[in-house]
């Protein structure tokens, strides 16, 4: 991973959780992940290798509040369709809720979250992982009863 400005914590995890999940799949080669400069709409860029095809992932890091993850999925939309080549867009979070997923699928946007969730869809391959950590949101408990 290559730096154009010192990371963010959550940036670092973002970057490294994307990483991760590529290098599950063994027709995506990871050429070089780096950092984008703060004025920049993206805050990390992604180039790979499909199946011997350069890609991109154009991805940015949201907090995983509603309201932040409806302006990363804007941003990520804009910033995706202006790009001259083949851009996805990726959004990364610490957690995204069902509804965020599915506000990502809708839009088509790919997602990680640092659950374990994700789904990315870059020329013929298809990502899709659920965590069952996830079934729960962080922060609230859950409750067995017998």
């Amino acid at each position: 991973m290559r730096a154009t400005r010192i990371p963010n914590e959550m940036e670092t995890k973002a970057a490294e959780a994307l990483n991760s999940l590529l290098h599950q799949v063994s027709s995506i080669k990871t050429r070089d992940i780096k950092f984008q400069p703060a004025r920049r709409k993206s805050d990390i860029l992604a180039d790979i290798d499909v199946l011997g095809r350069s890609h991109r992932l154009v991805c940015n890091v949201a907090d995983g509040q509603p309201d932040d993850v409806k302006r990363a999925l804007q941003k990520l939309r804009t910033c995706a369709d202006g790009k001259k080549t083949d851009a996805t867009p990726v959004l990364i979070a610490p957690y995204l809720s069902p509804q965020d997923r599915e506000m990502c699928a809708k839009n088509r946007v790919g997602f990680v979250d640092l659950e374990g969730n994700a789904r990315l869809t870059v020329d013929e391959i298809f990502i899709g992982k659920r965590s069952v950590r996830s079934v729960a949101a962080p922060g609230h408990p859950t409750r067995l009863t017998a």
